[in-house]
C-alpha cells in the first residue's frame, strides 16, 4: 500500500494522503509537528508540503528538508510550495504595494503557528533539496499534482493579482525531487 503525506494540511483534505497539521482540525488524520513525523526511514511513498516550510526557522529549515528525504523510499518524491521571495520583491518594484507581499513573506500571523522564520528562492531550494540527496530537482506545476487533479485550491496556486490565474503571477515555488533508486 502507498504511504503519502500531505504536511500542513490545515483545512485542506488531500485524498490519498495522511493529512498532517499540529493543530487539530477537520482535515487532519494527524497531529503532529513536521519536524518530527512518526515514520520510519524509507517508508514513504510521496510527501507533499505546502506553505509550511517557512514556519520553520531558517536553523531548521535544511535539516528538516533531509528527515523527509530520508523517510522517502527509494523513487519517492518531495513536493515543496514555499512563497517565492524573487517574485515576492519583483511583485512589490513593480506595483509598490507592500500590503500585497507581506502575508507571503511574513505569514498570516493568526495564531502562534503563523509565522515565517525563513525566506526562499529557487536556488536556496533547490540545493537544500539535491544536498538532502534528491535527484532530478525541478520546478513543477501544480495542476499536474494531485491537488490541481483533485481541484483543491491551496497556496500551491496563490497568485497576484488574487485568484487570477490567468494573468497573475504566481507567488510560489512549486519544486520537486525524487530519492534516487540506487544510493
Amino acid at each position: 500500500m502507498s504511504l503519502k503525506l500531505h504536511l500542513g494540511c490545515g483545512s485542506k483534505r488531500l485524498d490519498g494522503f495522511v493529512n498532517i497539521d499540529i493543530l487539530e482540525g477537520p482535515a487532519t488524520d494527524v497531529v503532529c509537528d513536521i519536524r518530527h513525523l512518526p515514520y520510519e526511514s524509507a517508508s514513504v511513498d510521496e510527501i507533499y508540503s505546502c506553505s509550511t516550510l517557512e514556519h520553520i526557522s531558517r536553523h531548521e529549515w535544511r535539516s528538516t528538508i533531509r528527515d523527509w528525504a530520508n523517510l522517502l523510499r527509494p523513487g519517492g518524491y518531495l513536493y515543496l510550495s514555499v512563497p517565492d521571495f524573487a517574485e515576492c520583491a519583483r511583485y512589490y518594484l513593480e506595483h509598490g504595494d507592500i500590503e500585497e507581499v507581506t502575508g507571503l513573506v511574513i505569514g498570516g500571523q493568526k495564531d502562534e503557528y503563523d509565522w515565517h522564520g525563513v525566506i526562499f528562492d529557487y536556488p536556496s531550494v533547490a540545493r537544500a533539496m539535491a544536498d538532502a540527496g534528491l535527484v532530478d530537482v525541478e520546478r513543477y506545476d501544480w495542476r499536474e499534482h494531485a491537488v490541481g487533479r483533485q481541484q483543491l485550491d491551496d497556496y500551491s496556486q496563490a497568485y497576484l493579482p488574487h485568484m487570477d490565474k490567468e494573468n497573475g503571477t504566481l507567488m510560489m515555488l512549486n519544486v520537486r525531487g525524487h530519492r534516487p533508486w540506487r544510493p
